[in-house]
């Protein structure tokens, strides 16, 4: 039996949803253990991961808008951790090296929609916010 084009459309949209439902659960556990003072670097590395994978998804299924949402979440609590006095060095140091990627990720994102504007906002506000590390 195959399906009808609308019912083959209808079965990837529901997927897709199932999929970000699911993987929107997997941020919220890793965004309450870096919420946590204690919080390691396993797991802030964890909390990337689950923001880079819903950021995939996203893009995989051509939710350009879900996908720049999800990376700008990301590399604004990267940011966040990179001026947290309260973590140690190498924690704020591995948040600027996630940082750059993602920041990476976002301009490439931004220059394919054209928004020149937006990712220099973005590159401004990361130097100066790592100017510390320099």
């Amino acid at each position: 039996m195959t399906l009808s084009v609308n019912a083959w459309l209808q079965h990837k949209i529901d997927e897709y949803k199932f999929s970000v439902r699911d993987i929107t659960i997997d941020f919220y556990m890793a965004q309450a253990k870096i919420n946590r003072p204690e919080c390691t670097l396993e797991q802030l590395r964890k909390y990337n991961d689950t923001c880079l994978d819903m950021a995939e998804l996203c893009q995989l299924n051509g939710d350009d808008r879900s996908y720049l949402h999800a990376l700008g979440k990301l590399h604004h609590r990267l940011l966040l951790e990179l001026g947290n006095a309260g973590r140690e060095r190498l924690f704020r140091m591995q948040a600027w090296q996630l940082g750059r990627h993602t920041l990476t990720r976002l301009c490439h994102q931004l220059a394919l929609d054209g928004d020149w504007e937006q990712a220099t906002r973005l590159q401004s506000d990361f130097v100066k916010q790592a100017s510390w590390i320099m």
